[in-house]
């Protein structure tokens, strides 16, 4: 499989000392380098291919746009962990950088044991790892028979019971859900910075993230569309033009007057909000002609239960991130392999798609 390299970008000398263990526990065939400044980390980064880059934001001694330019122009394939320790400033810088393109994020573990917060930053590094190690094998393993492939889905297709696959001809949305993770800012800003601020209507998003990045993400989202995105509110009726996104450490539902809900029931696979919950909820309550469900880039499986419901009980069309543009192909892979996906698309033609579902849906009226 070859060599990992990895490069830590940190001014503790403890963390730093963490980090590069986790990544040697986790594989041998890591290779890591350390710096402690942002200066030193960029004339490295000039001259070698990094796979996955670890940096504290605080340590960062330029503005956070100007570093994630330079790396994407340098090593765009890089996957970019960053990592801070709690406080309202570093988590906003943090937050900030999701949005430029990071693949993930991390709140410093403070535990008062040195093992326990190797664990916890061995379990973070370790999804990191397997990712590359995936798309690599992709590169090695001859690709999957397209004809056992589409063979496999009718299967899947047939063990649906009564689940409904629209023509998208007729299909007529009213309501937009989207469930994301992993690489979420950067999918929806790509999405949203494209729709008009005439589209017909309400769009509900499920990112998974901490409750302390959910405002940072809305207020950048905001700057880039047309639109008005906004955190989702307790009781507020959803209404066109607007893009609610799920708080975090609550659940959103749609109750029957097509209202938001707040909910602070468990989380759901480890997750809350959680897209599950939101699905389930409009299958049950949503009262509209139809609506378009998206699933974006992400780990895990949320999405597909909810799905599932959405397909049963309502005029429900569902289109997927292709893996191609995904940085993680992990909730859209799920809902193709069950066989629930009506159309997989390129991030760059969402919008477009969105636009001719929606808009002609209202020049028809």
């Amino acid at each position: 499989m070859g060599e990992i390299n990895l490069l830590i970008i940190d001014n503790s000398k403890v963390y730093s000392t963490i980090f590069t263990r986790a990544a040697i526990d986790i594989d041998l065939n890591i290779k890591v380098t350390a710096v402690s400044n942002s200066s030193d980390a960029l004339k490295l980064i000039s001259r070698k291919d990094f796979d996955v880059i670890v940096i504290d934001v605080i340590t960062l001694d330029i503005d956070i746009s100007a570093f994630f330019k330079e790396l994407t122009l340098e090593i765009p394939k890089a996957l970019t962990l960053v990592t801070t320790q709690a406080s309202s400033v570093s988590e906003r810088i943090c937050a900030e950088a999701v949005t430029k393109g990071a693949f993930d994020y991390m709140i410093k573990p403070i535990h008062e044991s040195y093992e326990v917060n190797l664990d916890v930053v061995k379990q973070k590094l370790s999804s990191i790892i397997d990712k590359i190690k995936k798309d690599r094998s992709k590169e090695i393993i001859e690709p999957f028979n397209e004809f056992e492939k589409n063979e496999n889905n009718e299967k899947n297709k047939k063990n649906v019971k009564n689940v409904k696959i629209n023509n998208e001809i007729d299909f007529q949305p009213d309501i937009v859900l989207i469930a994301v993770s992993t690489g979420g800012p950067m999918a929806l800003e790509s999405i949203l910075s494209k729709l008009d601020a005439d589209f017909p209507a309400p769009i509900l998003i499920i990112q998974h993230m901490p409750a302390y990045f959910m405002e940072t993400l809305a207020v950048h989202l905001d700057k880039k569309t047309k639109l008005n995105v906004k955190i989702a509110e307790d009781r507020e009726f959803i209404k066109a033009k607007t893009v609610y996104i799920a708080p975090g450490g609550f659940h959103i539902k749609l109750d029957s007057k097509n209202r938001i809900r707040l909910d602070d029931s468990p989380p759901i696979h480890g997750i809350r909000p959680a897209a599950d919950v939101l699905f389930e909820s409009v299958a049950e309550s949503y009262k509209g002609v139809g609506i378009l469900a998206i699933i974006l880039t992400g780990m895990g499986s949320d999405g597909e239960k909810g799905l599932f419901q959405l397909k049963n009980k309502q005029n429900c069309f569902c289109l997927i991130q292709s893996e191609e543009t995904c940085v993680v192909y992990g909730m859209p892979r799920v809902v193709e392999e069950s066989g629930l996906a009506d159309k997989i698309i390129d991030l760059d033609q969402i919008p477009d798609e969105m636009t001719v579902l929606l808009m002609g849906n209202v020049k028809d009226q």
